[in-house]
């Protein structure tokens, strides 16, 4: 099996899960075994990781689960998303799940989905919408 340069794994520091790039194996001393844990940095915020061999899997293209389209719910400013909801957003035509709720600093509320074909993206959610005065017609007598 072909060693890979980069990685999927959740970083300690950052608190994400960030594709981590191999930096170099551990070397054990007086031993002809070749080690079983690995330095990974994450691209994220730089910092490393020394992690185990076994509990790694390298990172694939679409190793992602597809999210199904007919189980999302369509995008609308106007709602209000839990984390973990699986999206869809209809000027985007594209998928995805919410990753994490922010409430910015105009007092709006906001979350941040992945989307399957253009990656992270911030939305805004709970927009009360503002009743359109009504336009009496008038009909001629």
């Amino acid at each position: 099996m072909a060693k890979t340069k980069y990685i999927m794994h959740d970083c300690a520091y950052c608190h994400k899960s960030t594709k981590m790039e191999l930096v170099g194996e551990m070397q054990t001393e007086g031993s002809e075994s070749p080690s079983q844990k690995v330095w990974y940095r994450c691209t994220r915020c730089k910092h490393s990781a020394l992690l185990d061999k076994q509990t790694l899997t390298p990172a694939k293209r679409g190793e992602a689960a597809k999210i199904d389209r007919s189980l999302c719910t369509t995008y609308s400013k106007e709602r209000v998303y839990t984390v973990g909801q699986a999206i869809y957003h209809s000027e985007l035509d594209d998928v995805g799940k919410v990753i994490a709720k922010q409430k910015t600093s105009d007092g709006t509320h906001a979350i941040t989905v992945s989307f399957e074909k253009l990656g992270e993206r911030r939305l805004i959610e709970n927009v009360a919408s503002t009743a359109e005065p009504e336009i009496m017609h008038s009909i001629p007598a």
